[in-house]
């Protein structure tokens, strides 16, 4: 068990100096930056951001719909059916209906 525990230890050390502590200091200095602009330029940024995000979703939304209408988008899509397993295997026999209940379960009688 104290190999398990000082492996757990390992392993949370490896995270927090790969992931935790250099995020912690990026989304520090992002907030010390965003903290240190006026309300008006703060505001510009955010919306220079939104703006970016809607004409991209845009030009993805369209591109997709023009691949559409160029046919690009069409598959011949062959559907194939599950067939039945083969058993040929005589010592397997059938399972009858009357040793089970409606539940399920094996009768006792």
């Amino acid at each position: 068990m104290k190999v398990f525990s000082n492996l757990r230890a390992a392993r949370d050390t490896v995270y927090n100096k790969v992931w935790h502590t250099p995020k912690g200091k990026l989304s520090a200095k992002v907030r010390g930056v965003c903290d240190g602009l006026p309300h008006k330029q703060r505001l510009m940024v955010v919306s220079v951001m939104l703006c970016t995000f809607v004409l991209i979703a845009f030009f993805v939304f369209g591109h997709a719909c023009y691949k559409i209408g160029l046919g690009h988008s069409r598959r011949i899509v062959e559907v194939e059916h599950i067939q039945p397993l083969e058993i040929n295997n005589p010592d397997v026999k059938p399972i009858t209906p009357a040793a089970y209940d409606d539940a399920g379960m094996e009768s006792e009688d």
